[in-house]
């Protein structure tokens, strides 16, 4: 067979798995895949891919084990600490609210891989004495098998809160068995979430009060996630959450999620019907909005920052005192920026203010545009604007520039950390994080996000200009940066 045939062979078989499992094959994986498949064809003695194909279609269990050797159950207990302290302190008290302590919070684990996951979820309702069922699902019978036996390697407890597990497991040698008071609050099936058998009562997918689906959406393609996502949505009942990765594609284009951003992340929530809203207001605690907690925070956090009495990084300060000697400072060239912005660009007059609302990057002008004569205005527009799209990083980082700018140092570092959460590999979101904490004098904070700018830089080109900074290159920002460390290593700050 001739190069060309075996790799529209090879192609065939991808389109075939795609269409019958929903996972896609990047390009830059094709080697990777080829060298699996292969290696699974010559266990079952096929030589080629058509061939494979063939076989495939008639042995689910063999189209099990591929599935099992394509994709990477890559999981361990309490991964992502932070989403287990959000259902702790957000999820399991909305749902008793909700509920008033009569029925049992509804979890689904799906893409749950060997089971950590669905195991730390029946952990955290057993510590916080909640009634629960739980419903783990994955598309590799092998996982679940392994699942459900719930026996465990040292390499499972390798997160930071996996201390938690350890009063639920019995330890042999290198082996960890969980104990039946766990066990038997997690129910396995298999389910593929690319097919359209959920929600359903026949599986047990519907009205759902928690769903988990973390770094299961990075293996399908765009199409597929966007089913996926409305068919979630679908098996939530009111006011249920939704729970995905970081690193997972963004969901709210897809159905209508409300979107909640705290410090413990993102996250998608059903909205409440008229019924369930009436119910939760005459509980007493009312959840119409699901930002009210969060913005509780905020303002207590401003309030702190108002009693600040330290030395602080501000938009003035900067303009006046550049933060590391150089000739050309990029974090006040970039501040500057913000009152720069094109003042005859006037999106007033050619668009409504709920067509400029709706577009994040109609905000972004506008706010830069009102900056350069009403900064408070234009911070006030910023507030709105990232509760509004929780999800522009931009937004976020703007947000705390002008913070910053206002005196407002707490309340501009969690808008930073809001802009690294939706992208850790955000250059200029670490480097002005690092500059306020440097002068606020928290120096440890400070040199970790700077030498974070100084590995980030050292990973992409020195020439390239930076997204969100005022035309300043790597190569500019990396200088910046290890000169803020070389000061803060000899501390020589002020």
């Amino acid at each position: 067979m001739s190069g060309a045939e075996n790799e529209s062979e090879f192609r065939d078989l991808l389109d075939w798995l795609t269409k019958h499992t929903g996972l896609k094959f990047r390009e830059d994986q094709h080697r990777h895949t080829m060298t699996t498949l292969r290696r699974l064809m010559k266990m079952d003695c096929v030589e080629g891919f058509t061939e494979f194909r063939r076989r495939l279609e008639r042995n689910p269990q063999l189209l099990s084990d591929a599935i099992d050797q394509l994709t990477v159950g890559e999981t361990y207990f309490f991964r992502e600490h932070q989403h287990f302290e959000f259902i702790r302190q957000e999820v399991i008290p909305d749902f008793r609210t909700r509920s008033g302590h009569h029925e049992p919070i509804r979890a689904w684990s799906a893409g749950c891989a060997t089971g950590e996951e669905a195991y730390s979820l029946a952990i955290v309702f057993t510590q916080e004495h909640v009634s629960s069922t739980i419903l783990a699902t994955d598309l590799s019978s092998a996982a679940i098998e392994k699942a459900q036996r719930a026996v465990f390697r040292p390499w499972s407890f390798r997160g930071q809160a996996s201390d938690a597990v350890r009063p639920f497991v019995t330890e042999s040698g290198d082996q960890f068995t969980l104990s039946q008071r766990i066990k038997r609050r997690v129910q396995f099936q298999r389910l593929n979430l690319a097919a359209n058998t959920y929600p359903s009562s026949a599986n047990g997918t519907c009205n759902m009060d928690l769903i988990l689906c973390r770094n299961v959406l990075i293996y399908f393609g765009a199409e597929t996630v966007r089913e996926i996502s409305r068919r979630l949505f679908k098996s939530l009942s009111p006011g249920g959450w939704l729970i995905t990765a970081s690193g997972d594609p963004r969901l709210v284009e897809h159905a209508d999620y409300e979107v909640v951003a705290c410090d413990h992340g993102v996250f998608y929530r059903r909205p409440l019907d008229a019924e369930s809203a009436a119910k939760t207001a005459a509980s007493g605690r009312s959840r119409s909005s699901p930002l009210t907690d969060f913005d509780a925070r905020q303002r207590s956090t401003e309030r702190a920052s108002e009693r600040l009495t330290a030395r602080t990084l501000t938009a003035r300060t900067l303009l006046a005192k550049p933060p590391f000697p150089a000739p050309a400072d990029p974090v006040t060239k970039h501040l500057a920026s913000v009152t720069s912005f094109n003042a005859g660009d006037d999106f007033g007059e050619t668009r409504s203010a709920r067509e400029r609302a709706d577009d994040s990057d109609a905000c972004l002008a506008q706010i830069k545009l009102v900056a350069a004569t009403d900064p408070d205005r234009a911070l006030e527009i910023c507030r709105t604007a990232t509760v509004r799209h929780p999800l522009v990083e931009e937004l976020h980082y703007l947000h705390g520039v002008l913070l910053a700018d206002a005196d407002q140092p707490l309340m501009a570092l969690e808008s930073i950390r809001k802009a690294i959460f939706l992208n850790r590999s955000s250059v200029m979101s670490h480097f002005l994080f690092a500059s306020i904490q440097r002068r606020q004098g928290q120096y440890v904070s400070a040199r970790k996000h700077f030498r974070r700018v100084c590995e980030l830089c050292a990973l992409g080109n020195p020439n390239d200009v930076l997204p969100m900074s005022n035309g300043e290159t790597v190569a500019d920002i990396a200088v910046a940066a290890q000169s803020q460390l070389s000061r803060i290593e000899s501390r020589r700050d002020p």
